[in-house]
């Protein structure tokens, strides 16, 4: 009998010799081995949580095919079937009117839940039940098949262990991957949007939460600035401030924003803030709130460690940004510089051309600017040079680019917009620049009125090449200076002889 039962257990172990790359995918092969082993017409694995009293079905093995099941079941730990169950391994069914046997299996697991990173634990003992049934013929375990079946669960407990082992280290694996992947975002993304999406993306295909969420804050004020979310499938998506406010955040009486207790680390939802030298950035949070998976406790310690690395990224990319912004724009006007406008200039005629669009250019100065500087000083100069760039940022639609092209020459790039609109345009800023009203105190008491001369060209009916759009639209505001100043002049009209 032992020879046999040595034979079975060997059977059995070649059986499962394959590597399984999680637990789910061994009992599917293993369940349905140990019901043709028994003659069993039923086998079923339940995961026994032992501190919350709870067996959860998680496999049923029946006419050779497996299915998953979900059904939690109370037991009383310290009833005498469970304490029997505990101390012998093996008990028989006190409640089935047909034969059936449970056997405990059991195994160390290397993950753990929040609590257990919490308590320093990095691995536990993990506790499944092994029922198996007889319900067509009735017919009762013997006492050599229980022996037979204790001995098959141990060797699946030895089964299970291992390849809790293996899945634990290909996950690491993957883990050290996602670090890796995470570390070349951090390297690569300079400007905060993008370095913001592909945070997230990069953290989804990772670790495969239900849902990262991503909330920056003002470093300054700590108001809530910007919220971002992905889920499973990787698409990322600008959450609403008033929304996220309502729902996940607090307000304190100074204005400073605070993440609602509710959303705070659990087993299934992780918190962390992202710092940098005492300075609050926002909050990253992982949540597995619709499968209500724990997360693991090797995700926690990953992206715990790399938390410090995501708020520098961050820091990094509003750095960049803000040097970006000092670089393309001008200091006094506010207007954006030539090299930035050219750029913009040069992508926006290309996509004219792909897409069959008009643009037009606006080219202006200030009438008798020289004038103004020699007599009152450049202080006034500068005023004067404020007012009309100001009144221009405000005049325009967001698509719209003014520039300061050089001392108080601006040129205004003006997409989709065809030269009667340009036209409409021009007259509105020359109305507006004209009630400007200078502090007396620059002018000495003078009243002192400024007006713009404006010359317009149309792409593609001008030109389609960007120097000679520039140039013609100068041209046209040449004709305006000769002409009187003071008013604007459409490129194309002067070359048809319509300027009066």
């Amino acid at each position: 009998m032992q020879n046999k039962r040595s034979l079975l257990l060997y059977n059995f172990y070649q059986g499962l010799s394959d590597r399984f790359t999680n637990i789910d995918r061994l009992l599917r092969h293993a369940l349905p081995v140990l019901a043709d082993y028994l003659s069993a017409d039923r086998v079923l694995f339940f995961d026994w949580k032992e501190e919350k009293s709870i067996i959860s079905l998680r496999t049923m093995c029946q006419k050779g095919k497996c299915y998953d099941l979900q059904e939690d079941i109370f037991v009383d730990r310290y009833s005498p079937e469970v304490i029997k169950l505990l101390q012998d391994g093996y008990m028989m069914s006190p409640s089935l009117d047909y034969p059936a046997v449970y056997v405990l299996v059991q195994w160390r697991s290397p993950q753990g839940s929040f609590e257990a990173l919490a308590s320093g634990q990095r691995a536990r003992s993990a506790y499944g039940v092994i029922r198996v049934e007889r319900f067509k013929e009735n017919k009762p375990f013997t006492q050599n098949e229980i022996e037979s079946l204790i001995a098959l669960c141990r060797e699946l407990s030895s089964k299970i262990n291992m390849t809790e082992i293996d899945h634990y280290n290909t996950s690491q694996l993957q883990r050290a991957q996602a670090l890796n992947d995470l570390a070349k975002v951090f390297a690569t993304s300079i400007r905060l949007s993008d370095s913001l999406i592909e945070i997230l993306k990069s953290i989804q295909k990772s670790f495969y939460f239900d849902r990262t969420s991503l909330y920056l804050v003002d470093p300054k004020t700590n108001q809530l600035q910007e919220a971002y979310s992905a889920d499973l499938s990787g698409e990322v998506k600008q959450i609403d401030i008033s929304e996220a406010l309502s729902k996940n955040f607090t307000s304190g009486s100074d204005g400073t924003t605070n993440i609602c207790p509710a959303v705070r680390s659990s087993d299934i939802v992780l918190t962390l803030p992202l710092t940098l030298q005492g300075k609050n950035l926002g909050w990253m949070v992982f949540d597995n709130m619709l499968s209500r998976m724990p997360i693991a406790t090797e995700d926690i310690l990953s992206l715990k460690q790399f938390s410090a690395q995501i708020a520098l990224a961050i820091d990094n990319a509003r750095l960049f940004e803000k040097v970006q912004e000092l670089s393309n724009y001008d200091e006094l006007t506010k207007l954006a510089l030539r090299r930035f406008f050219n750029e913009n200039l040069a992508q926006e005629i290309y996509r004219s051309k792909r897409f069959n669009l008009t643009l037009s250019l606006i080219i202006m100065d200030i009438d008798y600017f020289k004038t103004i500087n020699d007599t009152y000083g450049h202080l006034l100069g500068d005023e004067a040079l404020k007012a009309v760039s100001s009144v221009i940022s405000s005049s325009l639609r967001q698509t719209d680019l003014p520039c300061r092209y050089g001392g108080d020459e601006i040129v205004i790039m003006l997409p989709r917009t065809t030269g009667e609109e340009a036209k409409n345009i021009a007259k509105r800023l020359s109305e507006k620049v004209s009630a400007i009203e200078l502090n007396p105190k620059y002018t000495g008491g003078a009243d002192i009125k400024l007006s713009i001369s404006q010359g317009i060209s149309v792409f593609p009916y001008d030109t389609d090449d960007q120097n000679d759009l520039i140039k013609r639209a100068d041209e046209a505001l040449y004709y305006v200076k000769q002409h009187g100043r003071g008013f604007w002049a459409l490129y194309g009209d002067i070359k048809e002889g319509k300027m009066k």
